[in-house]
Formats: structure tokens, sequence, C-alpha cells
């Protein structure tokens, strides 16, 4: 007699709903700390005018502005989908798409000097706040 093993679709989309650190990625001409932190708060000032909703892109800018594990549970915590592992390509609950580009979730192989993180990053209490927000 052999066992099967079965699984849900919930066990499924959890597996896939896992964030991964993105893949390496090179700016056409090498760019500073401050040109990739000027990039980037262009970026998160304009993304709610590109669809879906406000708070969502908060919870986006949180996780890709966090370690791995805080991302991880930002992602859980706000019903979001992962397209692709590296939150290139996300869903919110009601089926809108966020795209975010790969300048706002990794620093490229040619950066020069560093780049000044925000203040969201590590903060283990991120968890809390989006948890009181639901």
């Amino acid at each position: 007699m052999g066992c099967v093993k079965s699984s849900n679709a919930n066990d499924q989309d959890n597996r896939r709903n896992i964030v991964r650190k993105p893949r390496p990625w090179m700016h056409k001409r090498p760019i500073t700390g401050e040109q990739l932190a000027d990039m980037r708060n262009t970026f998160w000032h304009n993304a709610p005018r590109f669809g879906g909703r406000r708070e969502i892109w908060s919870a986006l800018r949180a996780a890709a502005e966090s370690d791995l594990p805080y991302a991880q549970a930002i992602i859980d915590n706000n019903g979001i989908r992962l397209r692709n592992p590296d939150m290139t390509v996300c869903y919110d609950g009601g089926g809108a798409r966020y795209e975010l580009p790969l300048y706002v979730l990794a620093e490229p192989t040619n950066l020069q000097g560093y780049v000044r993180r925000p203040f969201v990053v590590n903060r283990p209490n991120i968890i809390e706040e989006t948890l009181r927000r639901r």
C-alpha cells in the first residue's frame, strides 16, 4: 500500500508567496548612493498615481526597505500576493497590480558609495503597525 500526500491550494499559494532577494542588476552607468536614493524617492512619491490602494503602496515600500523576514511579514499581513518572488510584480486582495522596479528593491552592482537607508528599515514594530491597520 502506498501513501499519497495531498495539499490544498493555500499551501501551494503560501509556498509561492515567499519573498526572495532580487537578482543583481546594473544601471546603464555607475550611479551614486544619493542618485539612487533620489530615484527611489521619486518612484515612491509617484507610485500611488499608478493606481492601486495607497496603503498597499505604503506596505510595499516598507517591505522593499526592510530585511527579508520583515518584508515577508508585511507582505503576509497585508494580503499581498507575489507574482514574482523578488516583489517586482504584486497583487492586492482586490486584484490590483503593483509593479516595482529593481532599483527600489536592491542596489545596482555598479553603485558608487553607499545608500542611506530610510528610517523604516529593520523596524520590528512595522509588523505590529500593519496588524493594527487591519
